[in-house]
Parts: C-alpha cells; structure tokens; sequence
C-alpha cells in the first residue's frame, strides 16, 4: 500500500493479493455457517432495491428474514437503479435487488435474473377496462399517470410510442407506484407498472391489466453483489428468503 498526503492507494502487489485475501474470508465465514445456526446469527445486513419491488415483494421477504434470522438488524435502502448501483461499488450496501438494464460489469455478480412484463393498466371505471383488445394508438389521448422520464420502465414506454410514431403527455408524474395504483383504484386514468406490481390489486379487481396487442415491454429483475462481497450467511440467508417468495430455483455454491 502507498501512501501521500491526501490519498492511499493499493500497489500492483496488493491488488494481485486481494484475491487471495477474499477466499480466506469467504472461507471464515463458510466455517462460521458450519458453526453457528440461523437464529443466533447478528449483525447488520444492508439490502437496496428500487421502490416498485419493495412494494411488491418486501413486505413477504422481511418477515420470512426475521423468522429464520431475528437477531440480524436489516436495513432496506429505497432508491433507484444507478443509485443502488454506485452504493453496491462503495460497500454501502451488500445486495441490490432491482428492475434494469445494468449492462455487464466485471465488478458486478448476478445471483439470478428473471424476466418482467411491463403492462399498462387502468382504473376499473376506465371506459377501457372492459375491452377484449387494444392498440397502442388507442391510447393516446387517455389520461395518464406515469413514472418520471428516469426510470427505467417508462423510458422504455417512450422508446415504444417512438417507434410506432406515437406520443403521450401525461398530466402526473410520480415516483410512488403505491401512489399510482391508489390513485387509478378511484379515478378513470392509466398508467405503466410491472405487471409484479399490478399483479395482487388485478386479481382483487383493483386494476385492470389491458390488452394491448402491439405493445410488448419487458425488463430483467436482478439480484446483484459486488464481486469482492463475501456472501456471509446473513447474506446467504436472504438471497434463500428472496428466491423462496419470487419462487426461483436457486443453488448457491461456495
């Protein structure tokens, strides 16, 4: 290591020995697993995910974390994709759970990745909420009630409407999903959700997912670590709890 008077630095040799020294963390905390059982494990385990997933699917994996780990302190980090994502570069968090295209990054290790529709849904007092199809074009002069430009899932609703030469000017933006879907549940507007997201509030008959035939969007949902994380049991505990209620196979190995 080298030193100067404002900044410290690794040398080639350090790097190269960083490795090394990674795999004899990794494998204290694989002894510790062997050692120590589930509910005597302590700690803090810091998880940052994107709002729409923590409504989703927070509220079923936090409770099933605490039965099987209830002396570890959790911290869920709300915020969005480039957000988590430098957050994960500096240790700040040690998951992410989120909704994007990331693009490849050797820093980065994806646990699993699934497939997520996006839909455009609507109020059940929507003249459209009883229709067998629709276009896209049919859409255009409804009221809408969208996500900023930022995210991720709208920007791809604009990429969409560009290419079939279409445009949609909502006249509310939000960065609450929950506010959206309360907000469509009493007044006749659309938005653009994760179909994860309307999934519960369409089957009750809150929402209604519709049918637009030519307008197909999907998105990876991803569960990432830095490639310099060792996956403590604490971690290793809630990745299971993660796959468990997204119901994803999932097997990790040492």
């Amino acid at each position: 290591m080298t030193a100067s008077a404002k900044t410290v630095s690794i040398t080639h040799y350090g790097q190269e020995f960083i490795p090394y020294a990674r795999d004899v963390v990794s494998a204290a905390a694989r002894a510790v697993s062997f050692t120590v059982q589930e509910r005597d494990l302590t700690g803090t385990l810091r998880i940052g995910t994107i709002e729409s997933i923590m409504t989703a699917s927070f509220g079923e994996i936090l409770p099933l974390y605490h039965e099987h780990c209830p002396h570890v302190n959790t911290q869920l980090v709300e915020g969005d994709t480039k957000t988590l994502s430098d957050m994960l570069m500096h240790n700040e968090v040690d998951l992410i759970y989120t909704l994007d295209d990331m693009g490849y990054d050797a820093q980065r290790i994806k646990l699993f990745e699934c497939p997520q529709e996006i839909v455009i849904v609507a109020s059940p007092k929507h003249p459209f909420a009883a229709a067998k199809q629709l276009k896209l074009a049919d859409l255009v002069n409804e009221p809408f009630v969208l996500m900023p430009q930022f995210n991720s899932y709208r920007h791809q609703f604009d990429m969409e409407l560009a290419h079939q030469k279409l445009s949609i000017r909502p006249f509310l933006e939000l960065e609450s999903t929950s506010m959206v879907m309360q907000l469509l549940e009493h007044n006749p507007y659309l938005s653009v959700l994760p179909r994860y997201t309307a999934r519960r509030r369409a089957e009750e008959g809150r929402l209604v997912i519709l049918p637009v035939a030519d307008c197909h969007m999907e998105q990876w949902s991803q569960l990432v670590h830095h490639r310099d994380k060792v996956l403590t049991p604490q971690i290793r505990a809630m990745v299971s709890c993660i796959a468990q209620v997204e119901n994803i196979p999932l097997h990790l190995g040492d």
